[in-house]
């Protein structure tokens, strides 16, 4: 099975939440990359399954936000126009959002939004 860049970044990505216990019960990856059948998709979206939606939640609300939404993307991959949409309408209701390249980008972002409680303080 041959990975995808994307997908390897997201794996390093999650080998690192895991590996800290105040980030891995919080932490979620939505999956919405999934290869189906035309049948399947259509009972997913009726589910609830939406295109856009951002690659991982992180569910710790610190200090104004109340969670973190991270767009993983990898080498010269770009956030479509609807996940700029949905990260804008988190960022409209109160979460920090971002969209960022690699793993080293997306454990930056994670890090300092763990601390921005401190630095306002």
């Amino acid at each position: 099975m041959n990975l995808s860049p994307e997908t390897i970044e997201q794996i390093k990505l999650f080998d690192w939440i895991r590996s800290r216990p105040d980030l891995e019960p919080f932490t979620i990856h939505i999956a919405n990359e999934r290869q189906c059948s035309v049948q399947q998709g259509r009972i997913l979206k009726r589910m609830g399954v939406k295109a856009g939606v951002a690659d991982i939640f992180l569910a710790v609300p610190i200090g104004k936000y109340h969670g973190l939404w991270l767009e993983l993307k990898a080498g010269n991959n770009k956030a479509t126009e609807k996940q700029k949409l949905f990260l804008a309408n988190m960022t409209q209701k109160g979460y920090m959002s971002a969209c960022v390249t690699g793993y080293e980008a997306a454990r930056e972002v994670i890090e300092t939004y763990l601390t921005m409680d401190t630095l306002s303080s």
